[in-house]
C-alpha cells in the first residue's frame, strides 16, 4: 500500500494548457474509435482518457499521462457475420467426435469473434513487430508514418495484429538490436506536446483489414500538437 501511495503522489493534475491540449487529443481519438462500431459487434470501453487523468510528471518524454484508450469489441451472436463465419464452423464443431478437429474448428471460430484495440501517445520505443519492418511491407496507410500487419503477441496467437503510427517517425530508422522504433522527442520533458500517436489492432485479420481501409487515419494527425 506504502508503494502505490509513493507512486500516485508523483502524479498531479493537468494545468491548463496540458487539459487543452488531452481534451483536443481525446476528441479526435474517441471520432476514429467511434467508426469502429458495426451491427456485428458488441463494444466494451476499457480505459479512455477522461477528464480526471493525471500527468506523470518525472517522465522522460513532453506529456505523459496514467492512462490509455483501449476498446473491445466481441462478435455479437445472432448479427449478419455471426451467421456467415461462426455458425457454419460451430455446426462442423458439434458434429464430429474428432478430438484434433474439434480443436482446429476452435481456433478458428476464435480467430473471428474479437477485436481490442489500444491508442498510445508520446511512445518512446515501438516494437514487437514481428516480421522486422525489413521483411515487412509497409501498408502504406495514408497519414501514418508507418503501418505493418504483425504477428498478435498480446491476445491470440492464431489471430492478427496491426501497428499504425503517426508523427514524425520518418527520420527514425529501426533498431535491429534492440528491435524497436526509438522517437526523437523535440520538446523538453514536461511541457504541453503531444508528438506522436500509436494504434494497436489485436484480432480478427479480416476485421483488421476492413477498419484499416475504411477509416480516415489521417485524422489522427489532429491529435498532434503543432
Amino acid at each position: 500500500m506504502a508503494l502505490a501511495v509513493a507512486a500516485n503522489a508523483q502524479l498531479r493534475d493537468p494545468d491548463p494548457k496540458e487539459k487543452e491540449v488531452l481534451a483536443k487529443y481525446r476528441t479526435v481519438v474517441n471520432e476514429i474509435l467511434d467508426q469502429f462500431r458495426s451491427d456485428d459487434w458488441d463494444e466494451t470501453v476499457d480505459y479512455e482518457v477522461g477528464d480526471d487523468v493525471s500527468v506523470a510528471p518525472n517522465a522522460d518524454r513532453p506529456l505523459d499521462v496514467n492512462e490509455m484508450f483501449q476498446r473491445s469489441y466481441n462478435l455479437r451472436p445472432g448479427s449478419q457475420r455471426y451467421t456467415s463465419k461462426i455458425l457454419p464452423s460451430l455446426q462442423k464443431l458439434q458434429e464430429t467426435q474428432n478430438i484434433s478437429e474439434k480443436q482446429k474448428l476452435g481456433k478458428e471460430i476464435q480467430k473471428f469473434m474479437h477485436l481490442r484495440v489500444e491508442v498510445h501517445f508520446n511512445v518512446a520505443n515501438v516494437g514487437d513487430i514481428e516480421p522486422p519492418p525489413s521483411q515487412n511491407t509497409d501498408l502504406k496507410i495514408a497519414g501514418a508514418a508507418f503501418a505493418y500487419k504483425t504477428k498478435n503477441n498480446v491476445t491470440n496467437a492464431d489471430s492478427a495484429a496491426a501497428i499504425l503510427a503517426f508523427g514524425n517517425w520518418q527520420p527514425v530508422k529501426w533498431d535491429a538490436e534492440h528491435g524497436w522504433y526509438h522517437f526523437h522527442f523535440v520538446h523538453l520533458v514536461n511541457t504541453p506536446y503531444i508528438e506522436n500517436v500509436v494504434v494497436n489492432l489485436y484480432g480478427a485479420s479480416d476485421r483488421i483489414d476492413e477498419l484499416l481501409h475504411s477509416i480516415d487515419w489521417k485524422r489522427v494527425n489532429d491529435a498532434l500538437t503543432r
